[in-house]
């Protein structure tokens, strides 16, 4: 998602977790040994004839000439390539796509029953799909879809909070489905993710009804409209650019390739803006950018260098486009929002001396956003002041995506520990807060009209009552 999905990477995979390390060809064993071998011969052999001894140095010697044949060295460089080939090979179906007909056979029967576990007191019902959640899940209906670190879709019953479906995908559903006329629409996959899908989803008959394939990841949410009677559907797709598919037939419109590409488009105007980030890979060798681009044909209208990477998508003030700013590739204690207008110029910004994550709240020209290490500002775009700021915690804890939300009377902020605050939009003032529990929380809040939902990345779902406050 943003390359927010860099934590997912972390969860998601043994490799990352353990120290960097890359495959390379597998040494042949023998050889290096019989080299030490009759290095350690020809030494004893030394030392024993200043003392009038004898040795024989025969074995490693003769070992020595017969792993030096062409035979024997041509036979072990075939099976090194063929090691090393099937170690690419696994890591590149591991990071692929399940093949649909895969995901066809496991959902024949999507049923699935467990009952919501005992609320508590503040909670109209609280779940457990036991497995990672790490985006936020959307209400279709009387029907909570939310997608799993294990690449799972659940369905759970708004009211009762009972599991009625689990669908299978096999990949990290990484971002919010997003409804339009009728259907669902999300992709899939992490960082290190390729040709990963946007799926078209029936939320009545509980069935993928269509896919569009990239060849990066689709691992942010897509955003979706009409323009001119006809419907668009934009997705990013990292280093495979960004996509404008008919979410209707589910057929290619146009493809932009400008830079790694994780955010989320806003579309404006006829026009669409993107912002591009750095990925650890292209250190060094690239730029991030933010991108105007033609809604219908997807032709650039300008290009302009931002001082840092963009990995989650643009708001709109009254005038103009803000971008939110900070490194999550490299250790940074930098990041901020930099706005242009409608021409590409830049007419404010703001920085802090952390990463910028999640989705800005604007309201007029006052923008509410939050950073990696888990505090709340409230910044005006105008005039440039940051009226005000609040930490969640008195030290930087990192690795906060989720983002601040807004149910109408109170902020709403989760930060990567649990705590949930509930912050007065014209002070930032506490409210109050409660902790979740001993479970990191990375999905952004679900606002209802009777509550919100709160989801932890060990599958807790815990619905807690407007009254929270």
């Amino acid at each position: 998602m943003f390359s927010l999905m860099e934590i997912l990477d972390q969860l998601n995979s043994c490799n990352s977790l353990c120290s960097d390390f890359s495959y390379s060809i597998v040494p042949t064993v023998l050889l290096p040994l019989a080299f030490l071998s009759t290095g350690i011969t020809v030494v004893a052999t030394f030392i024993a004839g200043l003392f009038g001894i004898k040795l024989k140095a025969e074995g490693p010697k003769k070992l020595l000439e017969v792993l030096l044949k062409p035979k024997i060295l041509i036979s072990a460089m075939i099976f090194n390539v063929l090691i090393y080939g099937g170690m690419e090979a696994y890591q590149y179906l591991k990071h692929g796509p399940v093949p649909l007909f895969v995901q066809e056979l496991v959902n024949k029967d999507t049923s699935f029953s467990k009952a919501p576990l005992k609320a508590q007191e503040g909670m109209i019902w609280q779940q457990s799909v036991e497995e990672g959640i790490f985006a936020s899940g959307v209400v279709v209906g009387d029907e909570l879809f939310v997608g799993s670190k294990e690449g799972n879709l659940f369905v759970i019953d708004i009211n009762s909070g009972a599991i009625k479906n689990k669908i299978f995908f096999g990949k990290f559903l990484s971002p919010t489905p997003v409804y339009y006329k009728g259907y669902l629409y999300f992709g899939e996959g992490l960082h290190a993710s390729h040709h990963m899908r946007v799926y078209k989803f029936d939320p009545i008959a509980k069935k993928v009804v269509g896919s569009f394939q990239t060849k990066g990841h689709t691992e942010i949410f897509p955003v979706i409209t009409e323009i001119d009677g006809k419907d668009y559907l934009f997705q990013s797709a990292g280093g495979d650019g960004l996509y404008a598919i008919d979410p209707n037939s589910m057929e290619l419109i146009w493809q932009y390739k400008g830079g790694h590409m994780d955010a989320f488009v806003l579309v404006k105007d006829n026009a669409v803006y993107v912002a591009s980030g750095v990925p650890e890979e292209d250190i060094g060798k690239a730029r991030p950018y933010a991108y105007k681009l033609d809604v219908k044909s997807g032709k650039l209208l300008w290009k302009e260098e931002l001082p840092l990477s963009s990995w989650y998508g643009p708001v709109a003030t009254r005038d103009n486009i803000c971008f939110i700013q900070g490194e999550l590739h490299v250790k940074s204690e930098l990041g901020g929002l930099v706005c242009l207008n409608s021409i590409g110029q830049q007419v404010s910004s703001i920085s802090i001396d952390s990463p910028v994550i999640g989705k800005p709240i604007v309201f007029d020209d006052l923008i509410v956003f939050n950073d990696f290490d888990g505090r709340v500002y409230a910044w005006n775009s105008i005039t440039s002041k940051l009226e005000w700021k609040y930490a969640s915690r008195e030290k930087k804890i990192g690795y906060n995506y989720s983002s601040v939300k807004y149910d109408g009377e109170k902020l709403i902020f989760s930060d990567r520990k649990g705590k949930i605050s509930y912050l007065g939009l014209n002070d930032g003032k506490v409210i109050n807060s409660i902790e979740f529990g001993d479970e990191s929380v990375f999905a952004d809040s679900l606002i209802l009209d009777q509550g919100h939902l709160i989801f932890g990345m060990k599958g807790s779902i815990k619905y807690y009552k407007n009254t929270v406050n």
